[in-house]
């Protein structure tokens, strides 16, 4: 093996002092980027169960995750105790019954012993109980509610709609005047919100295949060896297969962005806002490409994405606020994110298709994007190893 490295050195040497002012020039470098691009590219193409995958995992995650948070809470199992029995105990009785009806929000049970209630709700049998006590009045006692925190969400939801009840049934108003509630955006579900996160996701994913695991495998089969009898230098490489992953990824991140538009309308679909649309994705697939050709431009062996991918899935996709609000993370979690490239992919992503902000308002992300995809693109280059 080191004879055959030593011969490829020796024709490497004969090829640059043939090409001598010509294999620096900006037109071979050209060509050498171009090649390499094409290749990397064709090799991916041609592995169509790969791309596919990449494609409908997204869209997948989209549906699946989108319905599972986006749904109305129903059939929340409660224990009401009357132990009052008088006329307003009834009459929240009734309005349980109507909550059960209506809205299927709950499924009451009526059991008389509180504490045999209480112990169902230890046991899981009952999200809450509700207690209505000897001589309940809108002057006192008040009913007694005792849910199951451990689910928050069904926690707060029961316990509203209970102390709802509890307020029409006393008529007593919880505000003196009518509260005002103004919506800045139309009406955006949880499906809707997540459709930015869920293309950023589909870059993610592209660009590992395209960034991390090809350069890996190219490696592993020898094609580097090809490389290195060619004047082409090791810009031209790494500019390459960044440039073929970039375009792996931002196809599938566009692909995706077309499916959620059938899916999920969003409500800004402007010319203006899909242009800069389709510009963030493809700035957004050229910074994450950067990101794993710089983590793997050493990897020798495919056992190391494998072992990495979850870690750098948890450090790159969660942080960037795909899935929550950036300004409630903690600090730590904040520098993070503001290191994370895909946070500023699905900001512009949002700011545009969700918010309908003008493109100058992603002028800041945009560059933000471009300085990560130049300071990997060095760094690389730097790193990477022309020796096989």
């Amino acid at each position: 093996m080191s004879g055959a490295v030593e011969t490829a050195g020796r024709a490497r040497e004969i090829g640059e002092r043939a090409t001598t002012g010509i294999s620096r020039g900006p037109r071979l470098a050209l060509l050498g980027i171009l090649a390499i691009c094409q290749r990397a590219y064709l090799t991916l193409w041609r592995q169509p169960v790969l791309i596919i995958s990449t494609m409908l995992f997204p869209v997948i995650y989209l549906a699946v995750l989108g319905n599972a948070l986006n749904r109305q809470l129903e059939n929340v199992p409660i224990a009401v105790v009357d132990e009052a029995g008088n006329s307003l105990a009834a009459e929240c009785r009734r309005a349980v019954l109507a909550l059960e009806s209506g809205r299927n929000l709950v499924v009451a049970a009526f059991p008389a012993d509180r504490e045999q209630a209480l112990a169902d709700l230890r046991t899981g049998r009952y999200r809450a109980v509700w207690v209505l006590p000897h001589g309940l009045s809108a002057a006192g006692p008040a009913p007694a509610f005792i849910g199951d925190n451990t689910d928050r969400f069904s926690y707060s939801t029961v316990e509203s709609a209970l102390s709802d009840i509890w307020t029409e049934a006393t008529g007593v108003r919880r505000f003196a005047t009518a509260e005002t509630r103004l919506e800045a955006y139309p009406y955006l579900d949880y499906l809707t919100y997540l459709g930015p996160a869920v293309v950023c996701l589909a870059i993610f994913m592209g660009s590992m295949v395209a960034g991390g695991l090809q350069v890996i495998e190219d490696r592993m089969y020898g094609y580097h060896e090809g490389y290195l009898v060619t004047p082409v230098s090791t810009g031209a490489i790494v500019t390459g297969h960044m440039l073929a992953g970039t375009l792996v990824a931002g196809l599938a991140g566009s692909f995706v962005l077309l499916a959620i538009m059938l899916f999920t309308p969003l409500p800004m679909t402007t010319p203006e806002a899909l242009g800069g649309g389709l510009v963030t994705v493809f700035l957004t697939a050229l910074a994450i490409t950067g990101l794993w050709f710089l983590l793997f431009s050493r990897a020798r062996k495919t056992s190391a994405l494998r072992g990495m991918f979850g870690i750098i899935n948890v450090l790159v996709f969660f942080p960037s606020g795909a899935l929550y609000p950036v300004e409630s993370y903690p600090k730590w979690l904040k520098v993070v994110s503001d290191v994370d490239p895909l946070t500023y992919g699905v900001s512009a992503l949002r700011d545009l298709l969700l918010r309908g902000a003008p493109l100058k308002s992603c002028y800041s992300e945009w560059l933000v994007l471009l300085t990560f995809s130049l300071v990997c693109g060095v760094l690389t280059q730097v790193l990477f190893r022309r020796e096989v």
